[in-house]
């Protein structure tokens, strides 16, 4: 039987508008989506959500709109 294949992760970051731990900034976090679940990766604060959405769309990615079920502090995820 041939050997599956291993899945790379794939990357998304979700951007929160004034979270609790960072009340006057954006806070962007990247999260690794691997086989076994999420990973919690890199972050980043910027002072305005233009700051931020300029930052993720020059690294090519597209803005997803946050579901009613999500964080109220969640404004979207950028894959």
């Amino acid at each position: 039987m041939p050997e599956t294949a291993k899945l790379s992760s794939m990357e998304l970051w979700t951007v929160y508008e004034r979270p609790p731990e960072h009340p006057e900034k954006i806070a962007v976090r990247k999260v690794l989506v691997e086989e076994d679940g999420l990973r919690p990766a890199d972050w980043q604060l910027f002072r305005s959500l233009h700051e931020a959405r300029a930052a993720l769309a020059r690294r090519g990615l597209i803005a997803v709109p946050r579901s009613e079920q999500d964080d109220p502090a969640l404004v979207e995820i950028w894959l």
